[in-house]
This record gives structure tokens, C-alpha cells and sequence, in this order.
């Protein structure tokens, strides 16, 4: 049904491909100057047209060996293009390889040395091991180029070059010549040449640090750009000075970097003064006082984004110095217009910093953040002024007088943070809270029950009813108009609560308790509030005594640890400072994974991948039809089982269990038909014809859903996917799920990467096709 329109949508682009190479025969080789001094061609059009084909994922191999004579130009525009080709298409066409090497080598030796640099990159990011002695050679003559634009080129092609042949790069003589380039005049090589160095020599630690090469970068530092200045000095932390004299000498001539007005400067200079004062406790404590003045200029003038990290690396400092900036603490009060994650983080700041004396005055400032517009800031703020006050207990009575004084102001959310808070307080201290909880009555109507204060307010309710002749009537009413307050935590909350008012008055509680269970057991589907209205029902019905030892008020510990020091601190870790570490709050092995090296720079990849991105959640396939086959759609020995068979059964279980979860959306708006015209048979047809067999499918109105599965041939390797079809948008929504058809653990990451580009493939296809 497909195949027919295929074969001829592939004639098709045969004949512009061949149109291409005969129209780049027959160009002229001349190159004009215009009125501006521009150099332009007659080619460079077309084959910056044989770039957007190739784009489109059409095969344009054959033109190689034209690209190759249009890449001997002085047209420094089509010189660049064709490279860019020839980088792409060498691994189709290694026979004529040979030919673009003659090329770079000429190039090698032009006088203009941004041509010397381009032939040098491309020829070093062609991913075909035949040609790494060329490569290797080039760069050992590079290196020692007279413009420093090679240089610098060089370098990072050393790099590129490595990870294709890394056996290669270090049995040659390339690391000494890497280690040379230290001392070359241009701080950008130096730079580069550092960066050249740890990146393969990254299994050993990096490149070596001694004595003579920390010196020579400490003089040169200044000549460095600011962030070729944080290179050099979180390669110099690897560095273990002998001594103490030679660590001072160190510390007095980073000093002027602490000034800096980069952030990053400083923020590594820091890192070097704590690293080599460890062990040297007064000095570290003078260590701090001199980096205080640095990081209150960055609080005080730095951008948000600049402000926020530095925030975040300030709690890593006071988590190794506990008096760090803690009489500063009104640098960490909010600015007008502040953006609310600054905010957040100075709050945290401050409940660390707080102390005896400060205590009052940052509870006061806090306060006053609660009734401003940002809901987020208010529920914080509150929790912070909570957490102070269980680390410094004096203050507990003070904070109870601010929350007792913000409750008269009806504001929901305020109300509702507060009494969420109240109940920590009442778990922390009892008889302090007790006196204050006669208001519940008064605000219960503009608290938001089915937030987290909902089961507090209960909670609260229950501790103080006997005391409250209102409780019983609070109680009446809600349950009454349970149906509105559907959530578990409230209905278990109130379950707890009710019973606990019923042994204290049974006479008012008696017959709403028995409306509760009622409904608890007979009117509900959640089966955890069901076990639990049947549990509390029995433990009355046999042991009421028992049931009252029970319900018997204790004294909770506190949720927020306040014994152990309640400050909500992150892990942080100072050998991680000046790193995403501190931002994230984790040690970096836990968010940075090893991968294989990225398709399309070091590593070997099918052309088609070059202009298409590989992100499973948001694949993007060229508009041009590319024919279906399952035998080398993605890769030659990838194809998929045609008796492959899943009952409903498994496939919901496999549904359930794969881990391997990827959504994308395929567009199809250039698809040439009505998407209304399509029937579920047409489709499932298209895809049980590319071995995508169907489990379920339906359709309603303008959309229509089905659900597939697949398995790749010799193996247990199960595809699955739902796909959502929108006929107005012309939207496919796909959620694919891949995994072991015996839970065997293993990495999916390729076979994703072929299912998705096949699913993708077949569904374009899918709609262009069916008639």
C-alpha cells in the first residue's frame, strides 16, 4: 500500500541529488569581488543547498568527489561549507578520502592562517582511524604554527583526535609537545593547552602539577581572561605545596584575586585559600574573616542568578565554619523587587545565622516578608520563624505573639501556614501553645482544609476540644460536607480526631461518629481510610478503656528534629566548591554519568544523525520521506520479529514494569492529506507491515489513540508505546516504553535510540502514505 509512493518519493530525490552534481560540474570556478572587497562564487549556493538536502536526510554521498574540487576555492565562505560536507560524508566514501586529505595537507600550508586552522579541525574530525598518522602529523607541525589561531585549533583537535584513537594519541610524542605549549607566549594557547592536557590525561587526575609549573601559572595568572583564570586555578587545587612558607607564598599571590570582579574568580581563589589552610585551624578562621568582605560585595552587587550562587556557597562555608557571617546577618535580609529564589535562600541562611542576640530582630524582619503577595515566601517565612525558634527556645513565646497577631489578619494563606505550624510548636512546646489554640473557632472557616493544614487544624481541634465547647459542632459540620474535602490525609485525620473528642465527651460526639464510620466504611472506595474506620470501630466496640490509653495526648517528637540542631542544611561538601555539586545540593557522582563520547563529534555516526537530534524527548525527523525498511532503517543488523505476539495481559504487565520511559511528539503538519480521511484499519496496516504490531486502538472525534508493541529479532528486547493522534493539531504524542521481557537489567539507551527513530520513521510514513 506504502511502497509504491516510496519508491517514487526516492526516485524523486535521486534526481535532485544527481541535479546537484551536475549543476556543481558545470559551475564556474571563478570567484568575484564585490564592491565591498567580498569574495563570493558561483558555487557556494549550491552547495550550501547540498547541506540543507543533506539536512533533510537525504543520501547526497555521491557528490563527494565533486565537494572535494569545490573545496580547493579561495572563497573562504565555500571553502567552510565544503568542509563542513566533507567532515559528514567521509566514512561513505573512504575511497575518495584520500583525495580530501591532499586537500587539507595543501591547505595545511596556506599562508592565511584561519585556513590552515579550518583544514586542520576538519581533517582532525573525520572519525576514519586510517588517517590518524596524517592527523597525527599535521598536528605535531601545528603545534608549533607561527599564528596562535592554529595553536589554540591544534589543541582542541588533539582532543578530538583522542577519543577516536587514544592508544595513538599517547604512545606519540603529542603530550610532550601538549606540555611545551604551556610555555608559549599566547595566554589563550596556555589556556587551551591546559584544558587539552586534563581532558586526556583525565584517568590519570589531569595533567601534573609540580612546583615549577604552579609557579610559572601563578605569575602568568593575570594575563589570562577571567575564565581562562578559573581554569587555571582549579587546576592549581591539585597542587601540594611542600610546605608552609611555599602555601603562604601562594595565599599572598592569589590575594589580589579575591577583588576580582568575576565571580567565578573568586569563588576559585576561595576554594584554593580553604583548600591549603586545612589543617591549620587559626589560619583557616583568618582565612574566613578575609573572604567575608569579597562574598558581602557579590551579595550586594551581583546579578540574581550571581546572587543565588552565592547564597548556596555560603551555606557550604557555614557548614565548616559555624560563625561564618553571622554578625552580617542584615546583608541577608530581602531587597526590594528581589526575586523570590533569592529570597528563599536567605531565609535559609538566616534561621543557620540566628543566634541569642539576633534572634528577635531577624524574627521581626521575617515577619513582615509573611503578609507580602508571593504565597511561597509567606509559607516559608512562617516556617523559618518555626525553625528559629525551636533552635533558640527563648524566642518561642515571641514567635507565638507575632502568629497569634497574623492570624487576625484573615488572610487564608496565612492562616493556613501558621496553623500548619502551630502543630510542630504544640509537639515542641505544649504549654506555651495550649492558651493560644481558643482562636481555632474563630478562623476555622478561612483555613484551607485540604492543604497540609487541614489534618493540623484537626489535630490541633482534637488536643484542645474538651476545652472548646465548639470542637463537637466544627466536627458536625464537616463531616456533613465531607464530599468537599475528598483528600486521604484529612478523612484519616478526621477519623483520629472525632474518636479522640468522643472519649472525652461521648454525649456530643456519639452520633456523628457513627455517621463518619458510616461513610468511612460503607460510602468509600479508598481502602486505607476503610481499614481505618473498621480498625477504630472494633478498638471501641470491644475495648473503650484501651481505646482511651491509646488516644491519650502524648508529646510527639518534634517532625523538625530541633534536638539535633533543625537546621535544614544540604549536603554539601567543600572539595566540591565552585561546582554544580553546591548548586544541587549532592556529590557530583550522583548526577554526572559517564557517557560514550557525543555522535557527531568524536565518535562514529550514520550522517543522517548529524543534523537531527537524538533526544528521545524530542525527536525531530526531517520532512522528506526516507523508504521503511526494517532491515537497515536505523542500523544493519537492527530489524524487528514478525511473529512476535503480546496478550492483553502482559502487555499490561510489561506496561507497568519497564523503567525505560521516553515521550516525544512527531509533527505531521506537511502531511500532504487529510488526516480525517485516515481509518484505524489503514493505519494499524501501515505499521503491522514494518513489524509494529497492535494491541488496542479506538477513536473519538479529532483524536484517535492506539496502543503498539514490537520486539526486536534474536532478542527479548519489547517495544511498547501509546500514540496519541490529534487530527487539528497534526500532532502525534508518543509515550515509549522499552525493556527485557524477563526484567533482565541491562542498558536500553541504543535500542531506545533505534525503536524511537523507527516509530518515528514509520508514523511519517504512516500519514504521507496511506491513501
Amino acid at each position: 500500500m506504502a511502497s509504491g509512493k516510496i519508491s517514487f518519493l526516492g526516485q524523486q530525490q535521486n534526481r535532485e541529488v544527481a541535479e546537484l552534481g551536475l549543476r556543481l560540474k558545470e559551475a564556474s570556478e571563478n570567484v568575484t569581488t564585490n564592491q565591498m572587497g567580498v569574495q563570493h562564487s558561483v558555487k557556494r549556493p549550491i552547495i550550501k543547498k547540498v547541506l540543507e538536502t543533506m539536512a533533510a536526510g537525504m543520501d547526497v554521498s555521491p557528490l563527494f568527489g565533486d565537494i572535494v574540487k569545490a573545496a580547493s576555492t579561495k572563497d573562504l565562505v565555500q571553502k567552510k561549507l565544503a568542509y563542513m560536507y566533507i567532515s559528514v560524508q567521509a566514512e561513505k566514501n573512504v575511497d575518495l578520502v584520500i583525495l580530501a586529505v591532499n586537500t587539507f595537507q595543501n591547505d595545511l600550508q596556506n599562508e592565511n592562517p584561519f585556513v590552515r586552522g579550518l583544514a586542520l579541525r576538519t581533517l582532525c574530525s573525520m572519525r576514519l582511524t586510517d588517517y590518524v598518522p596524517y592527523m597525527l602529523k599535521s598536528l605535531s607541525h601545528a603545534l608549533i604554527d607561527s599564528s596562535a589561531y592554529v595553536r589554540k585549533t591544534a589543541l582542541i583537535s588533539c582532543v578530538k583526535l583522542f577519543h577516536l584513537a587514544p592508544k595513538e594519541v599517547l604512545d606519540a610524542s603529542l603530550i610532550d609537545q601538549l606540555y611545551n605549549t604551556l610555555r608559549d607566549r599566547d595566554p589563550e594557547v596556555v589556556a587551551n593547552g591546559i584544558a587539552a592536557l586534563n581532558e586526556i590525561l583525565r584517568s590519570e587526575g589531569g595533567m601534573t602539577i609540580n612546583a615549577n609549573i604552579a609557579l610559572y601559572l601563578l605569575q602568568r595568572l593575570r594575563e589570562f581572561n577571567e575564565w581562562h583564570q578559573c581554569l587555571v586555578l582549579n587546576t592549581l587545587i591539585r597542587y601540594k605545596p611542600s610546605n608552609e612558607d611555599e602555601k603562604f607564598d601562594i595565599l599572598n599571590s592569589l590575594d589580589d584575586r579575591l577583588k576580582h570582579h568575576n565571580s567565578g574568580v573568586q569563588l576559585a581563589t576561595i576554594k584554593i585559600f580553604i583548600k591549603l589552610t586545612e589543617g591549620m585551624t587559626e589560619i583557616q578562621q583568618d582565612v574566613y574573616k578575609r573572604i567575608k568582605e569579597p562574598i558581602l560585595t557579590l551579595l550586594s552587587l551581583g546579578s540574581p542568578e550571581i546572587v543565588y550562587s552565592c547564597l548556596e556557597h555560603v551555606i557550604a562555608l557555614m557548614n565548616s565554619s559555624h560563625q561564618f557571617l553571622r554578625e552580617d546577618y542584615k546583608y541577608f535580609y530581602r531587597k526590594i523587587k528581589e526575586p523570590s529564589f533569592v529570597t528563599l535562600r536567605k531565609l535559609e541562611i538566616l534561621e543557620i545565622i540566628a543566634t541569642e542576640k539576633s534572634s528577635k530582630d531577624i524574627i521581626d524582619e521575617i515577619s513582615g516578608y509573611i503578609t507580602g503577595k508571593d504565597k511561597l515566601i509567606t509559607q516559608r517565612s512562617v516556617e523559618s520563624i518555626t525553625k528559629i525558634s525551636f533552635r533558640i527556645e527563648s524566642v518561642i513565646s515571641y514567635s507565638l505573639e507575632i502568629f497569634m497577631k497574623l492570624l487576625e489578619t484573615g488572610i487564608d494563606i496565612i492562616i493556613s501556614s501558621i496553623i500548619t505550624m502551630l502543630e510542630e510548636f504544640m509537639n515542641e512546646s505544649p504549654e506555651k501553645v495550649e492558651s493560644s489554640l481558643s482562636v481555632l473557632p474563630l478562623i476555622w472557616t478561612t483555613i484551607d482544609l485540604n492543604s497540609k493544614a487541614g489534618p493540623a487544624f484537626l489535630n490541633l481541634l482534637a488536643i484542645v476540644g474538651y476545652e472548646i465547647p465548639e470542637a463537637p459542632y466544627i466536627l458536625e459540620s464537616l463531616i456533613e460536607d465531607l464530599e468537599n474535602y475528598p483528600t486521604t490525609s484529612f478523612r484519616l485525620q478526621l477519623l483520629d480526631s472525632t474518636v479522640t473528642l468522643f472519649l472525652r465527651r461521648p454525649v456530643e460526639c456519639r452520633v456523628m461518629l457513627s455517621k463518619l464510620f458510616k461513610i468511612s466504611m460503607e460510602q468509600t472506595e479508598n481502602l486505607d481510610i476503610r481499614e481505618r474506620a473498621l480498625f477504630l470501630y472494633r478498638l471501641l466496640q470491644n475495648d473503650i478503656e484501651k481505646a482511651k490509653e491509646i488516644f491519650k495526648y502524648q508529646r510527639y517528637a518534634s517532625k523538625n528534629n530541633s534536638k539535633k540542631d533543625n537546621i535544614n542544611m544540604k549536603s554539601k561538601h567543600l572539595p566540591e566548591f565552585n561546582t554544580l555539586s553546591i548548586l544541587y545540593g549532592k556529590p557530583s557522582e550522583q548526577f554526572i554519568v559517564e557517557l560514550e563520547p557525543i555522535p557527531g563529534l568524536f565518535s562514529k555516526r550514520k550522517d543522517d544523525d548529524f543534523f537531527s537530534s537524538l533526544s528521545l524527548h524530542n525527536i525531530s525527523e526531517p520532512d522528506e520521506l526516507i523508504p521503511v525498511q526494517p532491515q537497515n532503517l536505523v542500523k544493519e543488523e537492527f530489524t524487528l520479529s514478525s511473529t512476535v505476539s503480546v496478550d492483553a495481559k502482559k502487555f499490561k504487565s510489561y506496561w507497568e514494569g519497564f523503567k525505560e520511559i521516553y515521550e516525544f511528539e512527531v509533527s505531521l503538519l506537511d502531511s500532504p492529506i487529510s488526516l480525517t480521511r485516515l481509518t484505524l484499519d489503514d493505519i494499524e496496516a501501515v505499521f503491522e507491515e514494518n513489524n509494529i504490531m497492535t494491541m488496542a486502538s479506538g477513536g473519538t472525534g479529532d483524536f484517535i489513540k492506539l496502543f503498539l508493541y514490537a520486539q526486536e529479532t534474536g532478542s527479548y528486547i519489547l517495544m511498547l508505546c501509546e500514540i496519541k493522534l490529534n487530527f487539528n493539531s497534526k500532532i502525534a504524542k508518543v509515550i515509549m516504553k522499552v525493556g527485557h521481557e524477563t526484567d533482565q537489567i541491562m542498558n536500553l539507551t541504543k535500542h531506545s535510540e533505534y525503536f524511537s527513530q523507527y516509530l518515528t520513521r514509520c508514523i511519517k510514513i504512516c500519514f504521507n502514505s496511506v491513501n
